[in-house]
């Protein structure tokens, strides 16, 4: 952008955000220092020393030989396999019993974003520090904001891709991540492997925008081999979309393909944008297919958790091939998950309506009411940000309390819960979250039983009561979220037949209990009117024996 464009864009930028925002430059917030711009540094000495061209001129031919060969791999597996690369086919698929009965899952955001580590915070609603990089380049009504944010704090010759240099993991410890969801009661992680950006956190053969190659080590690796000596389930979050990617026309040239497969012609901001990216012809079968098989052959995940898809077409992404893939190598050896995050057929997006588990994004509430008859997951931030974002603090991070009402509403409806977390810019877990996270793990610890393989009752909740059942049907948990004002528990979902037994959690003498007006009515020990005696906090679960 030359000099005159840019102060136009400036200006227009200013003017926009006074009319809608009624905010200058005085409103823009300085970032501490560890999330600006550090003194005397100058972005250009860091930046990737190849150009795009040079990589198309080396690479672009050999990757697509290489790619070539792979996917036809792909084809001749999935043709012979199980599992077909189709809708027909991939709806079929059981989603595993483990994943139903995990209930809580760490869902892991970091990325080059982390660095500048900043998004504005609304009163409600969610906002995305993860989409820091688009929003530097693109028009939209915020996009002024973040600009001029980004100028304060970062100059207005640090562009986009200059974060990933300074994104060197110095305080990234897997181990003690894999520690912390453990001590927090979750039983699988899904770290951000590929976010939209295309920077991947694994060293990847079909691009130079790795972790390997920008910051000398495989980020993914140490993390895996924790989760499997430790048991849990490993996820791999995949972008199947990126912002823009570099592309070989028909007379060979540069063009650049765009969010949603559309194109554009090549413009010298790309190699600010896509530094790394190796140009190919087909982005599908080129790129992303056997990227995303690679990483499956050598890290084996549990579940392939996709995203980037809600304006692409299916076809344009590769989603049933790689899914297919997916099932056919895991066959008769272990049970494993795909989200519903396919990308559009005949103009709708497939959420809801594919997949082995539906998602939902910050809005359990309003997407599932009532029963759940399909297996889905909610994944929120354990603050109102998506990623790393250091104005965050405990008025904007759930509290333990806000957090087991809502996971109590997701788990009595069938759902499971992927709590983002959000490691600060050289992959430190801030000390609000672990604390949070501790938190609820002292909670699970005493009424787990009533969380990890249940199934969604007849009916999920009666006044501040959300139930669960056992898979057998022989057991009913009836959680009731803060202690019962009186000394009673009257509960009319649920009936034990004569000699039944009901206890709480936690406390180690059955309840005496008994059937009036219709109503099971359970009495209170006495000992536990006082909050100390109590077996935990927040909330508080009686098992009924039927």
């Amino acid at each position: 952008m030359n000099s005159k464009k840019k102060i136009l864009s400036c200006l227009l930028s200013v003017i926009c955000s006074i009319m809608v925002f009624g905010q200058t430059n005085n409103d823009i917030p300085t970032a501490p220092k560890e999330y600006r711009r550090p003194d005397n540094y100058n972005p250009s000495e860091h930046r990737y020393p190849y150009s795009l061209e040079q990589l198309r001129e080396k690479y672009s031919e050999g990757m697509m030989h290489k790619s070539e060969k792979e996917y036809n791999r792909v084809v001749k597996i999935n043709a012979d396999g199980v599992w077909k690369a189709s809708l027909a086919s991939l709806m079929r698929h059981p989603c595993p019993e483990w994943f139903q009965d995990a209930k809580f899952g760490m869902f892991i955001d970091w990325g080059p974003w982390s660095v500048a580590g900043w998004a504005k915070i609304p009163e409600k609603d969610a906002t995305y520090p993860d989409w820091y990089e688009h929003r530097l380049d693109y028009s939209s009504v915020d996009k002024g904001y973040v600009e001029r944010y980004h100028d304060k704090n970062w100059g207005t010759d640090f562009q986009r891709d200059d974060l990933i240099p300074l994104f060197r993991a110095e305080r990234y410890q897997p181990s003690e991540l894999v520690d912390i969801a453990i001590e927090s009661g979750m039983k699988y992680i899904v770290p951000f492997c590929k976010h939209h950006g295309g920077f991947c956190l694994w060293e990847s053969s079909y691009t130079f925008r790795d972790a390997k190659d920008m910051v000398g080590k495989d980020l993914i690796e140490p993390l895996v081999a924790d989760c499997r000596a430790k048991g849990l389930k490993f996820g791999f979050y995949f972008s199947t979309e990126e912002w823009e990617y570099p592309m070989i026309n028909f007379d060979g040239k540069l063009i650049t393909r765009l969010w949603t497969g559309k194109y554009a012609p090549y413009k010298p901001e790309m190699e600010t944008w896509a530094s790394g990216k190796i140009a190919v012809k087909d982005f599908a079968k080129d790129y992303i297919i056997p990227q995303a098989v690679e990483f499956i052959d050598k890290y084996d995940p549990d579940i392939l958790w996709y995203d980037g898809e809600w304006e692409t077409p299916v076809e344009l992404l590769g989603s049933f091939d790689i899914s297919a893939y997916f099932y056919n190598q895991a066959e008769g050896r272990k049970e494993v998950a795909v989200n519903d995050r396919y990308g559009l057929m005949y103009g709708e997006r497939m959420r809801d309506h594919s997949g082995d588990f539906y998602t939902s994004e910050y809005k359990y509430g309003e997407a599932y009411e009532g029963r759940i008859f399909h297996p889905w997951e909610e994944c929120r931030g354990i603050s109102q940000s998506f990623g790393f974002n250091w104005e965050d603090t405990d008025e904007n991070v759930i509290t333990s309390e806000q957090f087991i009402k809502m996971f109590l509403d997701i788990v009595s409806q069938g759902g499971n819960l992927l709590l983002v977390v959000n490691l600060d810019n050289q992959g430190a877990l801030p000390e609000i979250q672990k604390k949070r996270l501790l938190d609820i793990g002292k909670w699970l610890s005493v009424n787990g039983e009533g969380i990890y393989g249940t199934r969604a009752y007849s009916i999920t909740q009666e006044g501040n009561i959300r139930y669960t059942r056992s898979k057998d049907g022989k057991t009913v948990y009836a959680i009731s979220i803060g202690y019962p004002s009186d000394k009673e528990l009257e509960l009319t979902a649920v009936k034990p037949a004569a000699g039944s037994e009901i206890r709480m959690l936690g406390y180690d003498k059955p309840l005496k209990w008994t059937i009036r007006e219709g109503k099971t009515i359970i009495t209170l020990p006495s000992k536990l009117q006082k909050t100390e005696n109590r077996p935990c906090d927040y909330a508080y679960t009686f098992k009924i024996s039927l």
